[in-house]
């Protein structure tokens, strides 16, 4: 059985007296451990995705398994819970909080963890030492991100989603935090999903789930990864 089951997914939202179709019979599996890249144009279901796997939406139809966790049975308390102990959230929207410092913010996220990280280490991997008794409004855009990227990691979650995680960051930091989730993925068999339309990154993926309007056009396996640094940086497709 695979880690992650995603079956014959629908999710529908009503918008101006409009049904939208953001998935449609989406189906794809991965393994505990992966670093899965979901690619695709804006508006394609990326997000969505992310959202239900994060126990944040619900899907209209469909299963969605997460070891051996059926999503859709989750309410109030068990969908804390999982939210709590399997999931690392790293959105678009940065959600810190301004009147903590960057080091507080982190150290928020590893309380609520049994087996956390330590945060100042992540903090040092990700170049934020010098401001971690910064508060968030003091922090660029890409300090912003990069702390939350810290935050989640610090939690030790099974499962680390990422929605446009190179967006904000210069290609130092692009590459400071793909090696330190690609490193998750292969020494603590954490599962890594990334939502992009940065096809720089595909390369590094063990899986790539092409999206196109709500369906999956394409998954395609890559039996060799590369590793970050064997990258070349920076072009991102224009859709």
């Amino acid at each position: 059985m695979a880690y992650i089951e995603f079956k014959l997914v629908c999710k529908n939202y009503d918008s101006n007296e409009k049904e939208i179709k953001a998935l449609k019979k989406a189906s794809f599996e991965i393994d505990k451990g992966q670093l899965v890249v979901i690619t695709g144009p804006s508006l394609s279901g990326k997000t969505t995705i992310l959202n239900i796997l994060g126990g944040l939406d619900k899907q209209t139809s469909g299963n969605v398994i997460v070891d051996g966790i059926s999503l859709d049975k989750l309410k109030g308390r068990k969908l804390t819970k999982y939210r709590r102990n399997y999931v690392g959230l790293i959105l678009d929207d940065f959600n810190l909080l301004n009147n903590l410092t960057l080091l507080e913010n982190v150290e928020l996220s590893s309380q609520i963890s049994k087996e956390k990280k330590e945060p100042t280490s992540i903090i040092k991997k990700l170049s934020l030492t010098k401001k971690k008794d910064d508060f968030i409004y003091m922090l660029t855009k890409e300090e912003k991100k990069k702390t939350l990227i810290a935050r989640a990691i610090c939690k030790n979650p099974k499962l680390i989603l990422c929605d446009n995680i190179t967006d904000n960051l210069d290609e130092k930091s692009k590459k400071q935090v793909l090696k330190l989730l690609q490193s998750l993925s292969k020494k603590d068999k954490t599962t890594i999903i990334i939502a992009t339309n940065d096809e720089s990154i595909l390369p590094i993926a063990n899986k790539i789930i092409t999206l196109k309007n709500g369906t999956i056009s394409d998954v395609k396996v890559n039996k060799k990864p590369k590793s970050v640094g064997d990258l070349t940086w920076w072009k991102t497709k224009a859709y």
